[in-house]
């Protein structure tokens, strides 16, 4: 009888204990390609060239990927260390693995200057262990050889059937209390997307769903190559060095051998786009590439020709490594039991998908090669980049994958005529309803997946940015003083419906500027992650944009023209021993000295407003519904004010839509 007093005398004080805790969910990340460091798990003697004692074995537990020190040291061995056999997928002299942990993806190189130039998830890491305050068994990361194609993945490591029972795990562990959260980037979105091909066959059709429902309850596909990137061509024809000391042929020589690489070549929409019909690549022949019977010198390659191979078969007359590819490509890719490659992903059946990526940054989208006198090599006569489209108000991609590709997650909100809720919002550190736009819009999809028009009208929607007006946020003292204020947006795109009685929303997340390695560590993304996150947490979904306050310390600043931390009603001057700038004892408001605003509050995240924002907000309808500012409008264009929470019913007509909690 004592024993179960004392039981239940634990019980209720781990109860009253978790009064007051955030409510939070297991949150599962998915990295990249190179972006998770790979292990030695074997012994390899290092000891050629005329540097010999510099070098040193290559031992079990070693990290290769990447250590910068040992490529300057020993590239040879570094790279004979990385790679494998180009038509079996095979290792050719070491046993690498996947690093597991936290650590594996929180930087590539750590060391006090390779550190900080290696970063890819620390960011997401601190703000989810920092501001949600999850445990370690909260926290999970899914690594893997990221050379591999999906299906060497699960013959080689049993790579799917360990990330299922790691999911399982850890949604009972967390006590089956609505799924896991899963935060893919880049490559690991085609993996994820693997996984649930493949899960379907582990489980059964039947229970397939039920499974899905039961243990992800969120997808966020960050900088997902939906239709693949151009980019990816580059690495097999010339290479990339990013950054490595190695010369551009090495690296080549490298990235070929790597299957997973063939897993974002670039595919057809298989919508009737005119991007499907557009030149990715030119190759000009000069020592018969081409047949001999052909009299032309060049010939020119879409995105259909290179999923079907024409390219790597062309190719290979004069460069063997392209037949190689092609084999490769026809076991790993053509011929794969689970999952048809070359077919665009449809909208996955999770509850909650959200498609975030970086628009508006310099991206490659032509390529024009020649081949050299020496077999194997070629000359880039020249690269292009993308332009962007006035149906898509004229937005490009996020510097390594193209908008056409990017934005294929448009056909995830619906189909064509679809309505979807549009909603801009600055990138700054504080925004309010007065600095935000929203209306109704439908899915026009006419010339491209992501062109939309006002709602129940053909008439297209696009703001008009005006440098002088359109913002009115707080900026910081040294603002504008060396440059122009940063009025860069994010635009989101949000539809909910439901689908055999489940509630489903789906939202894609345009952030201009933010390139493809960046946008993980990008402020603007990680407090739009951080709101959704906390709305999930708790069972909803699409946060309110009408407001951002401060919520973490580094929100807050110090204004150095009025003495005082910025945003007073957010933060607070705190001092704690070891504060070396003004900026870091500017810390937000502890909960007991936040104070009672004189007016109606704004709206913090995942709140109502309870009176919208009357506030007329001038918009030019003569062009799509542009995130960067658009071609000037003639004079002759149509002006409708709006209000910043209103939408519209019918064309022309005005209706109050309330806020989505």
């Amino acid at each position: 009888m004592a024993l179960r007093l004392l039981l239940l005398a634990s019980l209720l004080v781990l109860t009253f204990s978790k009064e007051g805790v955030m409510r939070t969910r297991p949150v599962l990340l998915m990295p990249g390609f190179a972006s998770s460091q790979l292990q030695s798990w074997s012994h390899r003697r290092c000891e050629t060239g005329f540097r010999k004692n510099l070098y040193r074995d290559i031992k079990f537990g070693d990290r290769v990927w990447v250590d910068v020190a040992r490529v300057l040291a020993q590239s040879d061995c570094w790279i004979r260390c990385m790679k494998l056999d180009i038509t079996t997928q095979e290792e050719l002299e070491c046993k690498l693995r996947a690093a597991q942990g936290l650590e594996a993806v929180s930087e590539l190189d750590p060391g006090i200057v390779t550190g900080p130039l290696s970063t890819v998830w620390r960011s997401i890491i601190h703000d989810l262990v920092d501001h949600f305050e999850l445990d370690p068994d909260q926290l999970v990361v899914a690594t893997y050889d990221w050379r591999l194609p999906p299906s060497k993945l699960q013959e080689r490591d049993k790579y799917f059937f360990s990330l299922k029972k790691k999911i399982e795990y850890t949604v009972t562990l967390d006590g089956n209390n609505g799924g896991l959260v899963v935060i893919a980037h880049s490559m690991g979105n085609g993996v994820f997307r693997y996984f649930l091909e493949w899960l379907k066959e582990e489980v059964g059709r039947n229970n397939w769903q039920k499974w899905i429902d039961a243990h992800i309850s969120a997808y966020f596909a960050v900088g997902s190559p939906l239709l693949g990137s151009a980019e990816s061509m580059e690495l097999i024809t010339s290479g990339i060095t990013e950054g490595l000391p190695i010369t551009q042929s090495e690296m080549r020589k490298l990235v070929v051998s790597f299957g997973s690489i063939l897993s974002f070549m670039p595919i057809p929409s298989g919508l009737n786009s005119p991007k499907d019909d557009e030149v990715l690549i030119t190759v000009r022949a000069q020592q018969g590439i081409i047949p001999s019977d052909d009299p032309v010198l060049s010939r020119n390659y879409t995105s259909a020709d290179i999923a079907s191979g024409q390219l790597f078969r062309d190719m290979s007359a004069h460069d063997p490594i392209f037949g190689k590819l092609e084999t490769l490509r026809q076991k790993f890719y053509v011929d794969d039991p689970v999952l048809d490659f070359f077919k665009p992903w449809e909208r996955p059946p999770i509850a909650s998908v959200y498609s975030v990526y970086g628009v508006n940054v310099p991206t490659k989208i032509f390529y024009e090669y020649e081949n050299a006198e020496t077999p194997g090599h070629w000359f880039q006569v020249q690269f292009t980049n993308e332009e962007g489209h006035e149906q898509t108000c004229s937005k490009t991609g996020d510097g390594t994958v193209p908008y056409h590709s990017l934005s294929y997650a448009h056909t995830w909100l619906g189909s064509k005529g679809s309505s979807v809720r549009v909603t801009q919002t600055p990138q700054s550190v504080y925004f309010s309803a007065e600095n935000i736009t929203r209306v109704r819009a439908v899915r026009h999809a006419s010339n491209h997946h992501a062109e939309y028009s006002l709602l129940n009208g053909n008439l297209p929607i696009c703001e008009a940015d005006d440098a002088s007006s359109s913002f009115s946020g707080t900026a910081g003292f040294f603002a504008g003083l060396f440059g122009p204020l940063n009025r860069d947006r994010i635009t989101f795109f949000e539809s909910s419906k439901e689908v055999d009685g489940v509630a489903q929303s789906t939202g894609v997340w345009e952030i201009d500027g933010v390139g493809h390695r960046d946008i993980l560590s990008n402020p603007a993304f990680l407090r739009e992650l951080r709101a959704e996150l906390r709305h999930i947490f708790n069972g909803k979904t699409n946060s309110d944009k009408s407001s951002r306050p401060p919520v973490i310390d580094s929100d807050c600043y110090w204004n150095y023209r009025h003495a005082h931390c910025e945003f007073p009603e957010f933060c607070e001057y705190r001092y704690v021993f070891g504060d070396m700038t003004l900026d870091q004892s500017c810390r937000v408001r502890l909960k007991r000295t936040l104070p009672a605003p004189s007016t109606p509050a704004t709206p913090f995240l995942g709140v109502s407003a309870s009176t919208p924002s009357k506030e007329p907000v001038e918009l030019s309808l003569s062009g799509p519904y542009c995130s960067a500012p658009c071609l000037p409008i003639s004079s002759s264009s149509r002006d409708i004010t709006m209000s910043s929470s209103s939408n519209f019913n019918g064309l022309g007509s005005l209706q109050q839509e309330p806020l989505q909690t």
